[in-house]
This record gives structure tokens, sequence and C-alpha cells, in this order.
């Protein structure tokens, strides 16, 4: 199961157009997708933001560390679950049809960048340039839409711009939220 979620996180980053055709065609179900590859991530994401806050910030404790954790945690679990949500809900605007299902598996693919900048930052706190780096989130969204979500072309460029918006300020929005009201 680790091996092929790093697999298909690799794949959507290195080589997204024939990772978004496999992904097509695996017809994952939502239980599939949710207990092999999503809920594995997110427990990645808690672990890596504990030891981070304990070891790798200055004055790392437990309470930090348990505080990052909850954080990053409801960060992207929030996120992931409002921009599918929102997407699903705006869909006909892009010539889709409602699909809350296939929009969570779009949006969880479409995070891939986002999720292992939280599994990597905890570490490397002083770096903020890292979240640079999610803009490439730009990239997966389109390939997805065109080979995942088959948005009509004439439809693609306004359907991925929307989508990356909210696919990326989601989770970050969230965790700045928490951020502020925990710590």
């Amino acid at each position: 199961m680790w091996r092929d979620i790093f697999i298909t996180i690799a794949q959507l980053i290195v080589a997204s157009p024939g990772a978004w055709k496999d992904l097509g065609k695996e017809k994952r179900t939502q239980h599939e997708f949710l207990y092999r590859f999503l809920h594995p991530i997110f427990g990645i994401i808690a672990f890596t933001s504990f030891v981070g806050g304990l070891w790798f910030v200055r004055g790392g404790s437990v309470e930090n560390a348990l505080k990052s954790s909850i954080i990053s945690v409801v960060g992207v679990y929030g996120g992931y679950f409002i921009a599918s949500y929102l997407l699903n809900e705006i869909s006909p605007r892009f010539g889709l049809n409602k699909d809350l299902g296939r929009f969570q598996q779009f949006t969880g693919y479409a995070s891939v960048v986002l999720y292992v900048l939280f599994m990597v930052t905890p570490f490397l706190s002083g770096l903020f340039i890292f979240w640079l780096l999610v803009l490439y989130t730009i990239y997966i969204v389109n390939v997805g839409a065109h080979y995942f979500m088959k948005v009509p072309r004439a439809k693609a460029t306004d359907f991925t711009a929307v989508a990356s918006v909210i696919i990326i300020l989601s989770p970050v929005l969230i965790r700045a939220l928490f951020s502020y009201l925990i710590k």
C-alpha cells in the first residue's frame, strides 16, 4: 500500500498526463481511494507535523508538536472537503455533471504537491520559499481536468484557474486560521 501511494504521488508530480490517464482507467471506489491513498497521506502529515514540532522547531515540546499536528490535519482534511464540495457545486458552469465522489478523488490527487509540502515543511520550517512549489499544482490540475475530469476544451482554462485557486487556498487558509486560533 505505501509503495503504491508513493508511486502515485511521484507519477502525478513527474509524469502527470500518464498518471491521470491511469487513474481514470482504474476506476477506484471511493472506499479504496480514501483508505488506500488519502487517509494514509493524512496520517503521514500528522506524524511529520508532530515530529517536526517536537524536534525541529525552536522551543519544541509535546504541546507544540500536538498543536502543529492538529493544525496540519485539520487544514488538509478541511481543505480537501471544502475544495471537493465547492468544485462539485460549481461543476455545471464548466459543462460537468455533479459527482461528489469523482470531485473528491480529483481534489485528493490534484493536491499531492500541497500534501508533500505539508509533509516536508515541518522539518524545514525556516524555508518559506518552498511554498512557491505549490504553484505546480496548477499544472497538475490542468492535466487532470483534461484526462480525469474530461472538462470541455473551451472551459478547461477557466476550470483550471478556479479549481487551482480553490484547491490551493482551502487548506492553506484553514491552516492559517487554526494556527492563529490555537497558538
